[in-house]
């Protein structure tokens, strides 16, 4: 799993993170994690789907697969 966080430009705030299942047979890339992770917080409700661009996404780390996701 791959630990993404999403950070508001405007504040520089932390607004969610959360786990992405690696698919290694598929050979998945950075930005397929990312698209993943942007799809679970516009349906958490994190972020403006229409304001893409004033959101950061970053790889953390690889976690655990008994480890929760977390919003603030």
């Amino acid at each position: 799993m791959k630990n993404i966080q999403i950070i508001d430009k405007s504040f520089g705030q932390k607004v969610g993170e959360c786990a992405i299942l690696v698919d290694l047979e598929n050979g998945q890339t950075d930005q397929s994690f990312m698209d993943s992770a942007w799809k679970r917080a516009v349906a958490e409700g994190w972020v403006d789907e229409n304001y893409r661009e004033n959101y950061d996404m970053e790889i953390v780390g690889d976690m655990p697969l008994d480890h929760k996701s977390e919003t603030l």
